[in-house]
């Protein structure tokens, strides 16, 4: 009883598997688990990897702290004054918007205003660096850097945000990351700064930098990003319109620019290759070997692509680059309208091609044949993938790897599930086809006795069978009433297998105790034909051939009901045929021997030939018929008229091929001849 609850409890989840991993697969989509998001990532990865366009960076240039110009100035953090210099110089060659991308957190170390506080010297006319830089920024339009930080000390910063957030909808704070406390320039260099913006990044498992905040909140402050405040101030623009609803931020707005962000306000960057020729060496600007041109008018990013400086951020095409790069790369996706759309559209896109795509994986496999269900699924991953990639055409990024793994996963479990439930099905078709074997050899060997034993002279009477399958459809018979006379008969079942012979069974029955009866062959005749009529399943019938031979007069009577034409030759091989003038046994009851007149045949030095169609239709070796003049002509070529060595002849050229008998084959022959070759 325990195993038998084990193995029903086995058999139920086998059932039930493919829909419980359906649901598995969709709960994991929709909690954004982390296998998840590396294979998004990994998508998301390829795609940008594939389509790593080109474009112009015109209103973009990098301020380089490169190699060069730490060798040139000095090991870095320069002092104040050289970063005051160089935003001197960058104003003088009337630069719009100068955008650092480092900070200045600490009083200048190097101050050598310092050096004489320590001493307590008179420090009249000393210069003061810091207090240049501050005098720089003031002059100029700069935004310095603000980062987010996770630590619970309390910097004592009270800078603030310089852009003016309006706000329409829900509350925009709500949906936004939050910092506690920042990281950012000294409070008084951030007052006289136009404008500050975010340069926080949000944390992936594999260190890639794909999306970035466009709105961050820190302390009770919102603050923007580094690459949408320098647009705000490029275009003198004082504020910033944020739309949200109860699904989160939908839009950020200036009054030149809409950003389409996620829930969060992140957008996904789309990677452009960018042209060498957008940084210069803060030492070239520092030395005069820029020219206006390059400078005037331009967005002026200050960075470092010095390797000691560690600032580098690895991409999703796998390239590594300087951190101020990205914040170029958000500014022209910014001004192209060109970020990433990744959001609670695209996420409601993927989740409906999921469900969609497990389903017909689900259902398609267990209806259709496994050939065309494989070229179905082929055909799934190809839609997913061309329509993914078309999408993306259009920077909507919609992530189909996932959805093409669960699938894949989904389609091979119920493609297994299927295989497993065809095999046992097979295996018991298998059986029962062994059982009824069983069966139709038991019934086979039961109607070899239905036959009777070979004729005590086979000069004057022979007759054999060759069934085509177990049970044949085919029946001989002959009863001996004395030594002078026996009755006959030849009969084929319309159709073949155990059904065809049992009725056969029935009918010789029949005969069998008609002629022992001595009744007349048109009494046996009714008598067949009436019992056929009874037990005949769903139309069958019989053609036979029934008759009375007296052997010393060399007269048949005999009844042709349906059957193959008898056919009759002489001692000159000159051919006679007798059709059928009576309709098949079975037909109708009837209830008197009127109907069944019989005809006489004179035998006398004459062979008769009764055979079923599986004689006449039968293959010969070269794939032809053998046909009624087919048999002529084998009596003939081999002068035959023994009948015992026509049928055997007959057999043994309709049994040479190797394929199935395509019907039974029946013959009976007497013969009028005197003497036998």
């Amino acid at each position: 009883m325990v195993i038998n609850k084990i193995f029903s409890s086995i058999s139920n989840l086998k059932k039930y598997l493919g829909l419980i991993i359906l649901v598995l697969l969709i709960s994991f989509k929709i909690q954004d688990s982390s296998f998840v998001k590396r294979v998004e990532n990994i998508s998301y990865d390829i795609y940008q990897s594939i389509f790593h366009e080109e474009t112009e960076f015109n209103d973009v240039l990098i301020v380089d702290v490169d190699e060069k110009s730490i060798n040139d100035i000095g090991q870095f953090p320069w002092r104040r004054d050289v970063f005051a210099n160089l935003v001197y110089k960058l104003n003088d060659l009337n630069a719009s918007v100068i955008s650092f991308d480092f900070f200045f957190s600490e009083a200048d170390k190097q101050n050598p205003i310092r050096v004489f506080e320590e001493f307590n010297i008179e420090k009249d006319n000393i210069l003061d660096s810091d207090k240049l830089f501050i005098e720089a920024i003031k002059s100029s339009n700069i935004i310095l850097p603000v980062l987010g930080d996770i630590s619970k000390i309390n910097k004592l910063n009270n800078s603030k945000p310089k852009m003016n957030l309006i706000t329409r909808g829900m509350d925009p704070e709500q949906y936004l990351y939050k910092f506690k406390n920042k990281i950012t320039s000294l409070e008084q260099m951030n007052n006289e700064a136009k404008g500050i913006g975010n340069i926080s990044y949000l944390d992936n498992d594999d260190g890639v930098l794909r999306s970035l905040p466009m709105l961050l909140k820190i302390n009770n402050d919102v603050w923007p990003s580094l690459s949408l405040e320098t647009l705000r101030l490029f275009h003198n623009h004082k504020s910033i319109l944020v739309k949200s609803s109860n699904n989160g931020i939908e839009q950020i707005k200036t009054r030149k620019y809409s950003i389409n962000t996620d829930p969060n306000s992140i957008v996904f960057i789309n990677y452009k290759k960018f042209n060498k020729n957008n940084y210069v060496s803060a030492s070239d600007v520092l030395n005069d070997k820029i020219s206006k041109d390059k400078i005037k008018n331009k967005i002026i990013l200050i960075g470092s692509s010095a390797q000691g400086l560690f600032d580098f951020v690895k991409i999703p095409n796998g390239k590594v680059i300087p951190g101020v790069e990205t914040h170029a790369h958000a500014i022209e996706n910014i001004v192209n309208d060109d970020f990433i759309i990744k959001n609670l559209l695209t996420d409601i896109i993927e989740n409906i091609v999921l469900l969609t795509s497990l389903i017909l994986v689900l259902i398609i496999p267990k209806r259709v044949n496994p050939k065309f269900s494989i070229l179905f699924f082929i055909g799934v991953v190809l839609t997913l993938m061309s329509t993914s990639l078309i999408l993306y055409q259009f920077n909507y990024f919609v992530d189909v790897l996932y959805t093409i793994m669960g699938s894949s996963l989904l389609f091979l479990l119920t493609l297994y599930f299927r295989y497993l439930q065809e095999n046992e099905i097979a295996i018991a078709n298998e059986k029962k086809q062994i059982i009824l074997k069983k069966e139709r050899e038991i019934a086979g060997e039961v109607q070899k006795k239905l036959f009777p034993n070979t004729f005590e002279n086979q000069n004057i009477l022979c007759a054999k069978n060759v069934p085509a399958r177990d049970v044949s459809g085919d029946y001989y018979d002959y009863i001996k009433i004395s030594d002078n006379e026996f009755y006959f008969t030849l009969a084929d079942v319309s159709g073949k297998g155990v059904k065809a012979g049992i009725l056969m069974a029935s009918a010789a029955a029949v005969f069998r105790s008609m002629a022992k009866l001595e009744k007349s062959v048109s009494t046996i005749a009714r008598y067949v034909n009436n019992q056929v009529a009874e037990s005949s399943y769903q139309g069958m019938f019989i053609t036979a051939v029934i008759g009375r031979y007296k052997i010393n007069e060399k007269k048949i009577e005999y009844i042709n009901l349906g059957h193959e034409p008898i056919m009759v030759y002489d001692n000159n091989f000159k051919f006679e045929y007798y059709k059928s003038t009576l309709p098949p046994l079975g037909i109708m009851k009837m209830d008197n021997d009127d109907f069944f007149q019989t005809s006489e045949i004179e035998l006398n030095n004459k062979n008769l030939l009764i055979y079923t169609d599986g004689v006449t239709e039968g293959y010969l070796e070269n794939n032809k018929e053998l046909e009624a003049k087919g048999v002529e002509n084998e009596i003939v070529n081999n002068k035959f008229r023994s009948p015992s060595k026509i049928i055997n002849h007959l057999s043994s050229i309709l049994t040479k091929r190797s394929e199935p008998l395509r019907d039974d084959i029946t013959c009976l022959i007497i013969s009028g001849f005197s003497k036998h070759d």
